[in-house]
């Protein structure tokens, strides 16, 4: 928020009138020379998340790696106006757009960052808030490691910051992205736009967001290679047998040239490709070529083993990418074809599926060290897809190249340019968001089970995620240790695990909070709801600095408080605002900021188990440790109750 003189009145009144912790002004300890909680990470959220951290406190623009800030609106009609109220006088938060491979390279790092390539001022990718050495959270759309978990607890991590936390904040979908103005005609200076023809538009809460249909086969032609442009008779059909031809583009030039079907995807290493190849390694394995997606991964299918002189590298555009010859990044497919690990015969899970170029959020470049090979464009000659997808850093990225002016010349017309670019980004840039940047639609996928066609709501995501319980949990989250959680999950190796041999399902296991919402079935092919859902990890830590300026531990707390609806939100006239971020409502405007952004708050069963394990020291009963409390889970300070913290700095 920014602040004036009537917002300090509103402040006062609050804290005045108001007995709860959430409503008194409130401060962080010194981080980095400022009184402000550091965090980092996933894109997908980056709008959403300011947001929120906007209207607890303080105003601060979004920061983007290399790319300076963005200025993220503050909502006005949010039950309060955000722009002239704190819901938490006195705190300020502020977000580095990075990655999730980045999150999960700082979470591990506190106090070293300026040793991490990716945070110091004047390398390639810059830190526009200036040089941190260490961030007290971070947002990951993939789960961490066994390996991060090993350099967490080995290093500066555990022994300043306690155990790792890791736990789901966000359901998130993952839109299909693409603009639906797919040509131009330019004729004497006069201009005419084509825009895609749907049979079914789609509205979220209200604002056009689309509605292109992909079935489950159709989605999986398209993203292996084997749909190339949009006459292909399955986008026909997927219409309801209407052309998505505009009637103002001639029926000559559309059966001649289409519109080829271009693909935009993340060149960082990405947790939004995580859930994006998650879903296709778990849907496609039917396609007829054989699916080139064996697993999930941040890193798209790319295959280090051939000839640098012939697979494209990016080594010169970024620091965090896997697609370069020295990085280990797993990738969502490296093998060689008819890998007998992965569903269709045959199978090509080793093909390399992005091509020479990059987005640099203006125009598509050739790397030196990719001049002449293989194109992820269109050839001049003929009007199809190359089914390799044209790469770039971030989802702000991904929505400017699809959203990019027609550039492609069509063949057999060249007074039209045509577009064509889809992507998979986070569904909090489709039109109606209240941080979108304007003009981005998305595909309504079908689901295969149900048949049902579902746009990327934040509705329909928490119906994917279903009724999907935390660890050791009961049907309303409450702690349940006195029996066995069944759900397999990895072990870590400082909890005594063997990697590749899985366990139950435990409180205690970091990991476990991430696995049992794949386990099975799970989330990567949903019975129901939007078929390309997945979740962003909160990473944190269970101990937090205190000092003289304020506590980074009731900062956190506070903050996640919000999110799960725990403490009664006010605002500054003493109105309980309680489901301000987190309600669903049919419309618009009686939603929450989540539900507005297309992202989807935790379902009731897991915002209790979070707030009970993290955020408090529970007294729910456990078989175990007396206390949920017991197991000393919960975030503190050097002087909390968390024994744990007991002489540690925090973080």
């Amino acid at each position: 928020m920014q602040y004036s003189s009537k917002t300090l009145i509103l402040a006062a009144i609050a804290s005045g009138a108001i007995a709860c912790a959430s409503a008194q002004a409130q401060t962080t300890a010194s981080n980095d020379g400022e009184r402000a909680l550091h965090g980092t990470g996933a894109s997908s959220i980056q709008g959403a998340l300011v947001q929120e951290l906007n209207c607890n406190g303080g105003y601060s623009n979004l920061g983007v790696l290399g790319n300076g800030f963005i200025a993220i609106p503050e909502p006005t009609n949010l039950l309060i106006s955000c722009a002239t109220t704190d819901l938490w006088p006195g705190f300020l938060g502020r977000y580095l757009s990075s990655g999730s491979g980045n999150a999960r390279n700082a979470w591990i790092a506190p106090g070293s960052l300026t040793s991490v390539p990716a945070f110091v001022i004047n390398t390639i990718n810059p830190n526009p808030f200036g040089t941190w050495n260490k961030v007290q959270f971070a947002f990951a759309d993939s789960s961490v490691t066994d390996g991060d978990l090993t350099s967490y607890t080995s290093g500066a991590a555990q022994t300043n910051g306690g155990a790792p936390i890791m736990f789901p904040k966000f359901v998130l979908p993952i839109a299909i992205a693409y603009s639906p103005n797919y040509g131009r005609k330019t004729v004497g200076g006069v201009t005419t736009d084509y825009f895609f023809n749907l049979s079914n538009p789609q509205t979220i809460l209200g604002t056009n967001a689309g509605g292109l249909r992909l079935s489950q086969s159709t989605l999986c032609g398209v993203f292996n290679g084997t749909i190339v442009n949009f006459n292909n008779a399955a986008f026909t059909a997927d219409n309801g047998g209407t052309s998505l031809r505009d009637s103002a583009d001639a029926a000559a030039r559309w059966n001649a040239d289409g519109v080829p079907v271009r693909l935009v995807g993340r060149l960082d290493r990405s947790g939004t490709t995580d859930i994006f190849t998650r879903a296709l390694a778990a849907q496609c394995g039917t396609v007829a070529s054989g699916n080139k997606y064996a697993t999930n991964a941040d890193t798209l299918p790319y295959n280090r083993t051939v000839t640098a002189a012939v697979r494209p590298v990016f080594d010169s555009v970024s620091i965090d990418t896997g697609l370069r010859t020295g990085s280990t990044a797993p990738e969502a497919g490296n093998t060689s074809p008819n890998d007998a690990g992965v569903p269709g015969s045959p199978n090509f899970s080793g093909a390399t599926v992005v091509g020479a170029e990059y987005w640099s959020g203006s125009a598509i470049v050739t790397p030196a060290t990719n001049a002449g090979k293989v194109s992820s464009q269109p050839s001049p000659t003929v009007s199809n897809g190359t089914g390799l997808f044209l790469v770039t850093l971030g989802d702000h990225n991904i929505a400017s190249a699809i959203k990019f002016a027609p550039d492609y010349v069509s063949p057999s017309d060249n007074t039209v340019k045509l577009n064509g670019k889809i992507g998979y980004i986070g569904a909090a840039f489709i039109d109606g968001s209240p941080s979108a940047p304007g003009g981005l639609k998305a595909m309504a996928l079908q689901n295969a089970t149900t048949g049902l066609w579902h746009m990327p709501s934040a509705q329909n995501a928490t119906t994917a995620f279903g009724t999907i319980l935390p660890p050791q949990s009961t049907s309303d989250g409450t702690l349940n240790d006195a029996s066995a959680d069944t759900r397999q999950v990895r072990i870590p190796s400082y909890q005594g695990g063997t990697p590749g041999v899985k366990g139950n399902a435990k409180r205690t296991n970091p990991l476990a909070w991430y696995d049992v919402i794949y386990a099975g079935t799970g989330l990567q092919n949903p019975s129901a709801g939007y078929p390309i859902t997945g979740t962003t990890q909160f990473l944190g830590y269970t101990c937090y600095a205190t000092d003289a300026s304020g506590s980074n531990g009731t900062a956190m707390v506070n903050f996640l408080n919000f999110n799960t609806d725990y403490v009664p939100t006010f605002d500054g006239t003493g109105t309980n605002r309680t489901g301000i971020f987190t309600r669903v409502a049919a419309t618009f405007v009686s939603s929450g900021l989540l539900i507005r952004s297309n992202i989807g708050a935790l379902p009731t069963p897991w915002k209790h188990a979070v707030r009970e394990t993290f955020l408090k020291n529970s007294v729910e009963p456990s078989s175990v440790s007396g206390t949920l409390g017991g197991y000393n889970l919960f975030m503190g300070t050097p002087a909390s109750a968390n024994s744990t913290c007991s002489g540690k700095a925090g973080i």
